[in-house]
């Protein structure tokens, strides 16, 4: 019989009462005894019975037959591990966006379960590549995809990989255009340390000289989600970003809402004889020459056409058309914003906060203070005019989410192919975001709970599994409550 480790012997199971450890070939064995009392020799004798089970490195002790046997007279079982993993705000999310999975597959048969731990990692726990492969080990996610590859160089390497994907990432893009509703463009800037072709200076709020990238995104309603987006250079603007954007995400039937940075006589005519069927609505700058001058010397309410409330402030309106290209121009009169812009105008004058100097009581520019235009191709009431462009705050909130709720900020990025994968993460993450946004909306809890409430709440709902059996923590009465009003069962695959 051969030599038995210290080691091994640490692993003897103590249910048997007294055992030994036997080497037999290599293998290791262990053998419950007992001793008898021999009435001629009048001594008691080692008696030893079969065969409990074996003992490996890797896996301790592992109980035969006999030993399952002898175990269950015992009353007693094998001191297995207890696996707790995240589980509850995954599950959520996976459940309220049901096709979101299949649909990447299509694009990216061969890692598209990667796409989908990264980007809910990131939405999830704020993962960096750094931190995923803990925070996947701890989630739920390990159970279903064990062999995806979750080191940091791994995460890394996947992520310049995904980069270099730019036609699939846009072809699955493209593949959720709608084919009618209201798609709304808009764009925002992060500064970046990364010193490659699209890290550039360029205009933001801040007015930072920091060299930055541009990202230019397509939101779209009734569907309410993020659709199409495009990485840009840091220096390049808006306006002239917008056209490839436009014919990159194949819009067609729609009606194209955008900021007034955007607008220019240019894009105006691509839209137009783009032959797509193109509705469109650009705000335009204050200084349009396409409202008359003498309207606004014109103080007399009686020069509009109507007036609306919205949000309890009123609105007044004019309607204008302009060229003979079938647009018109909507103006619009906000007293309260009247007021405010005032204010700020005359502290502006006070400070000399411009290199421009005015007296508070230009006349001229406080003609146009709270006045603002939009010039749509759409021949409908003024009031549905204001109402659409009120559907912007979608796109900001994508914003915010892209800028608070995960790791976006791309200072770190190695190049642009890094930059473009963790771009496409991010949008995934957003899909599954707004995926959840929807379900709260629509439930009665939309006033009571944010989508980031959500997700913080069900984090803490855990997969426990003992003995290859499954179960789910106590789920809090009210958590259970939101999640039945959303349409979420977090026990259906348990």
């Amino acid at each position: 019989m051969g030599i038995v480790s210290d080691e091994i012997k640490a692993l003897k199971p103590t249910c048997f009462g007294a055992a030994e450890v036997r080497n037999i070939g290599g293998r290791f064995y262990v053998y419950p005894f007992t001793s008898k009392y021999d009435k001629i020799t009048k001594k008691r004798h080692k008696v030893t019975l079969r065969c409990v089970g074996k003992i490996t490195l890797k896996d301790g002790f592992i109980p035969n037959k006999e030993g399952k046997t002898q175990m269950a007279k015992l009353k007693m079982l094998p001191k297995l591990p207890c696996i707790v993993k995240s589980y509850g705000a995954y599950e959520m999310l996976e459940q309220l966006s049901p096709d979101l999975s299949d649909e990447l597959k299509k694009f990216f048969p061969d890692c598209f379960r990667e796409i989908r731990s990264f980007a809910l990692l990131r939405l999830v726990e704020q993962a960096t590549p750094k931190q995923i492969h803990l925070l996947f080990e701890q989630s739920g996610l390990s159970d279903e995809c064990a062999d995806i590859a979750t080191s940091e160089a791994s995460v890394r390497k996947f992520i310049l990989k995904l980069g270099t994907l730019e036609p699939q990432m846009q072809a699955f893009m493209r593949s959720q255009m709608p084919k009618d509703g209201t798609v709304m463009f808009d764009g925002t800037s992060f500064f970046t340390r990364m010193d490659d072709s699209l890290s550039a200076k360029g205009y933001n709020p801040k007015r930072s000289l920091n060299p930055q990238v541009r990202l230019l995104y397509v939101f779209g309603t009734p569907v309410h989600k993020p659709l199409f987006y495009r990485v840009l250079q840091g220096s390049v603007v808006d306006k002239t970003a917008f056209i490839d954007t436009f014919k990159a995400s194949g819009c067609t039937d729609c009606i194209v809402l955008a900021d007034k940075g955007f607008y220019s006589k240019p894009n105006i005519s691509v839209l137009q004889n783009s032959g797509l069927n193109i509705k469109f609505i650009f705000p335009l700058q204050s200084n349009t020459k396409l409202v008359p001058a003498s309207f606004y010397e014109n103080l007399d309410n009686s020069k509009f056409d109507g007036v609306f409330t919205f949000n309890k402030r009123t609105i007044f309106f004019k309607k204008f058309k302009v060229g003979n290209d079938g647009n018109f121009v909507y103006t619009y009169l906000d007293e309260s914003r009247r007021c405010d812009d005032m204010t700020h105008f005359v502290e502006k004058a006070e400070n000399n906060y411009d290199e421009e100097q005015f007296s508070p009581m230009d006349v001229t520019k406080q003609h146009r203070q709270g006045y603002f235009s939009f010039i749509s191709n759409l021949d409908i009431s003024p009031k549905e005019i204001y109402l659409k462009y009120k559907q912007r705050w979608d796109i900001e909130e994508c914003f915010d989410y892209l800028k608070n709720a995960v790791s976006t900020n791309p200072m770190y990025a190695h190049n642009n192919e890094y930059l473009s994968g963790l771009a496409f993460l991010n949008h995934i993450s957003l899909l599954y975001y707004f995926g959840l946004i929807n379900a709260l909306n629509q439930s009665e809890y939309h006033n009571d709970f944010t989508p980031s409430d959500l997700i913080k709440m069900t984090r803490n709902i855990e997969k426990v599994t003992y003995d290859d059996q499954t179960m789910v923590c106590q789920i809090p009465k009210k958590i259970q409550e939101v999640l039945t009003a959303i349409g979420v069962d977090v026990l259906r695959k348990i």
